[in-house]
């Protein structure tokens, strides 16, 4: 079959709508803008198109070929995408390395970094101690103030999780659920959240 005619067989409803929603999709990703979802969908039309002669009906169907050439076409734009934000330009250095401070003796670099160096190069924002410290009064003034049975279900969910309490619990779901939602309003009587 020539290139042409297999171009024109990936040019299907399912291939641009397909196309289409990958592109929105990681548009709407951070590092992405609305205005970049044209590009994402011309990049992708291109490998699938560079890929269509990969096409073997033998193995799967057209539309099976399209998805598995889309998503990974996707996976590799977010690859690229986040290997260039991440280190372009960069030199590492070890943590073994000597440093000069303030004082003549040389010192590792690993005892310079701080909690807060490592919070900046992941983008997590560190909150100081004394806003965790009233969190954390907040959080166990709200927990006290519950009946028996909220409390209870409120303190097993610190260690577990819904299936968990509820097995535990020999409960469902559901009821587990229902006692969030009861104990939403003490949180809220304390602090966090809105109503």
């Amino acid at each position: 079959m020539c290139v042409n005619q297999k171009r024109d067989e990936v040019l299907t409803d399912y291939a641009r709508s397909l196309i289409r929603f990958k592109s929105r999709q990681l548009s709407r990703r951070t590092g992405f803008s609305r205005a970049d979802c044209e590009d994402l969908e011309q990049d992708l039309w291109l490998s699938l198109i560079k890929q269509i002669d990969q096409f073997d009906p033998k193995r799967a169907s057209l539309n099976t070929f399209i998805d598995r050439v889309v998503n990974s076409s996707a996976a590799m734009i977010l690859r690229d995408r986040c290997r260039r934000k991440r280190a372009a330009g960069f030199q590492t250095q070890s943590l073994d390395r000597t440093h000069v401070a303030n004082s003549d003796e040389p010192i590792p670099l690993r005892s310079v970094i701080s909690a807060d160096d490592l919070s900046r190069r992941t983008g997590a924002a560190s909150a100081d101690e004394t806003t965790r410290q009233e969190e954390t009064e907040a959080i166990t003034a709200a927990i006290d103030a519950m009946p028996p049975r909220l409390r209870d279900v409120c303190r097993r969910l610190m260690g577990g999780n819904v299936l968990s309490v509820a097995r535990d619990l020999k409960t469902s779901r559901r009821q587990i659920r229902s006692s969030l939602a009861e104990s939403r309003a003490y949180f809220v009587q304390a602090g966090f959240g809105d109503s």
